[in-house]
C-alpha cells in the first residue's frame, strides 16, 4: 500500500557547507532511514563525469515527520517533493510475486513492474492471490528447506479450469520492505524464470500424447525390462525388476523409464514433439508478469538418435515450474490449455485451445489417481478426497561439465479432487541432502498445502477416507 511521503532531494552545487549539512541531515535521517554522516555527504557531494557538483542527488524517500524535521533544518540546496511511499505490511508474504517501489521511484519484480503505470496512476490492481494459500504454501516450502538442507525451493497453487494463481512462492524469500538487503537471486522470482529438467513429471504428456493420437489405449501391454538401448545408450529404471507385461497406467504407476520410451517409440518422435508443443512446452505460458522465460524444447531436426530415449521421460529439454503446472492444469480440466494469471483483469474471456480429448484427459486422470493410490504417490494422500499426481526426481545439468551431476530436483506435481479437479499445485524442491526422491521430500509439502487449499475453499469431499494402507 502507499503512504504518504517526500522525497529528499539535493542539489549539490548549491550546498555551501556540505560537512556541517550532512551532519545536521544525519540528526534526522539515521533513526528514519540508517544513513549516516558520511553517507550523506558522499551524496550530497557527488560529482558528474567531468568532476563537477552535480545537479541532482536523492537522499531517499521519508515520511511527514521526518519530512517537516529536515524542512526545518533550512539547508540551501535540500529541497522535498511530496508523494508517496510503497509500504508492504506483510513483509515476506509473497515477496518475489510482488516486487517492490525503489526509494528512486522505479518498481522492479513481480507485481509492482507488470502493473506500474496503472498502481502510480492509484489504481488498485485485484488479484488471484489468496493470503491464507499464501502462507501455507510458504510454510510448507520452508519446511521441507529446513528439514532436507535443501538450497530452495518453490511451489505454485492454480485453478485448474482457467489458470488463476491463488499462490506461487520461493524459498529463501524477502522482506521488500527491505529489498536493499537481499541479493538479486533471491529477489528472482523462479517459478517463471528458471527452467530445469522435469524428469519423470514429464512422463504423463508422453502417455497422454499416445493416447490422444491412438497409438495406445489404456488396454495396450507392454513388455518391460529393466533397460533398454536407445540409439548408442542403454536406458534404466530407477530400480532393477524382471521382465514384466504393463499396462501403461502400470507404467505411470511404477514410473518406468523403459515403457514410457516404448510408449513413445510406438507414437513417434515427430508427433510428440507436436504434441509437447501443444501443451505450451517451449513458450512462454502468457502469464502477467515479466521475465518469464520459454524454457528450452529442441527442434525435432535436432533431435539425435538417442532423443526418443531421454526427452519421452522428461530430460533433454527444460520448463518453467509455471509451465508445468499450466500443463497439469490441460490434463486435469479435460484438455483445454490455460493462460495463468495473476490479476483478475488479465482473466481470459474464452477457453484456450483443445490439446487433447476430454476423454483422453479422463483417462490422464485415472492413471495419475493410481500413482497416489497404489505407485510412487503414496504420501500425497489426503483423507477424504481422491487425488492424482506425479512425482519426479530429476539430475541437474553440471553447468561447469555440461553433463549430469550429483544434484537432483525432488518434485510433485498433482490435483485434486481427481474426480472432478479444481485445483493443481506443483512443489520443487532444489538439492535437497539425505533424501532425493520426489514421494518422500515434495510429496509430503503437496499434501500439506492441497489438503489446507481443499478445506479452505470448502471443496466437497468426493471419496471415504483413505490412508496409506492401500
Amino acid at each position: 500500500m502507499s503512504l504518504e511521503a517526500s522525497t529528499i532531494v539535493a542539489t549539490p552545487y548549491q550546498i555551501e557547507a556540505p560537512r556541517e549539512a550532512a551532519r545536521d541531515l544525519a540528526s534526522v535521517l539515521k533513526p528514519v532511514t540508517g544513513q549516516d554522516e558520511r553517507e550523506i555527504e558522499d551524496l550530497i557531494t557527488r560529482r558528474d563525469s567531468k568532476g563537477r557538483l552535480s545537479g541532482y542527488s536523492v537522499l531517499g524517500s521519508v515520511d511527514p515527520e521526518a519530512s517537516e524535521a529536515v524542512r526545518n533544518l533550512r539547508i540551501e540546496g535540500i529541497n522535498l517533493v511530496p508523494g508517496s511511499d510503497r509500504v508492504y505490511p506483510d513483509g515476506e508474504l509473497a515477496g518475489q510475486l510482488t516486487g517492490y517501489f525503489s526509494d528512486h521511484g522505479k518498481a522492479f519484480g513481480g507485481i509492482e513492474a507488470r502493473y506500474s503505470k496503472a498502481l502510480g496512476s492509484g489504481v488498485d490492481v485485484q488479484v488471484t492471490i489468496d493470503t491464507a494459500v499464501q502462507e501455507e504454501l510458504e510454510s510448507a516450502l520452508a519446511t521441507a528447506t529446513r528439514e532436507y538442507e535443501a538450497k530452495s525451493a518453490l511451489g505454485v497453487v492454480m485453478r485448474v479450469d482457467d489458470g488463476a494463481v491463488v499462490a506461487l512462492a520461493n524459498q529463501p524469500d524477502y522482506d521488500n520492505n527491505l529489498y536493499t538487503e537481499a541479493a538479486a537471486e533471491v529477489q528472482r522470482n523462479r517459478v517463471l524464470t528458471d527452467p530445469y529438467e522435469p524428469g519423470s513429471t514429464f512422463k504423463p504428456f508422453t502417455i497422454a500424447s499416445a493416447l490422444e493420437e491412438g497409438t495406445v489405449t489404456p488396454e495396450t501391454t507392454f513388455t518391460v525390462a529393466d533397460e533398454i538401448q536407445v540409439a548408442d545408450r542403454i536406458v534404466h529404471d530407477s530400480e532393477p525388476h524382471v521382465t514384466e507385461v504393463m499396462y501403461p497406467e502400470d507404467i505411470l504407476k511404477r514410473s518406468s523409464n523403459v515403457g514410457t520410451i516404448q510408449i513413445a517409440e510406438g507414437l513417434g518422435g515427430q508427433m510428440l514433439d507436436q504434441y509437447i508443443r501443444r501443451f505450451g512446452f517451449g513458450e512462454k505460458t502468457g502469464v502477467d508478469l515479466w521475465g518469464e522465460d520459454p524454457g528450452e524444447v529442441p527442434d525435432y531436426e535436432d533431435w539425435s538418435g538417442s532423443s526418443i530415449g531421454n526427452i519421452p521421460m522428461g530430460q533433454g529439454l527444460t520448463v518453467t515450474p509455471l509451465q508445468l503446472t499450466a500443463g497439469y492444469a490441460t490434463l486435469a480440466n479435460g484438455g483445454r490449455r490455460v493462460n495463468p494469471y495473476v490479476a483478475r483483469e488479465a482473466a481470459p474471456e474464452n477457453p484456450g485451445p483443445r490439446v487433447i480429448s476430454a476423454e483422453t484427459s479422463d483417462i490422464v486422470r485415472g492413471m495419475l489417481r493410481g500413482v497416489v493410490e497404489g505407485g510412487t504417490g503414496r504420501f500425497a494422500q489426503i483423507p477424504g478426497y481422491t487425488v492424482a499426481g506425479k512425482t519426479g526426481t530429476s539430475q541437474k545439468v553440471d553447468p561447469a561439465t555440461g553433463t549430469y551431476g550429483e544434484e537432483y530436483v525432488s518434485s510433485f506435481v498433482g490435483f485434486a479432487p481427481a474426480s472432478d479437479p479444481e485445483y493443481v499445485t506443483l512443489i520443487a524442491v532444489d538439492e535437497p541432502r539425505g533424501l532425493i526422491w520426489g514421494e518422500r521430500v515434495a510429496a509430503p509439502a503437496f499434501q500439506k498445502v492441497m489438503s489446507f487449499t481443499l478445506g479452505y475453499f470448502n471443496v466437497a469431499p468426493d471419496a471415504p477416507d483413505q490412508s496409506e494402507t492401500e
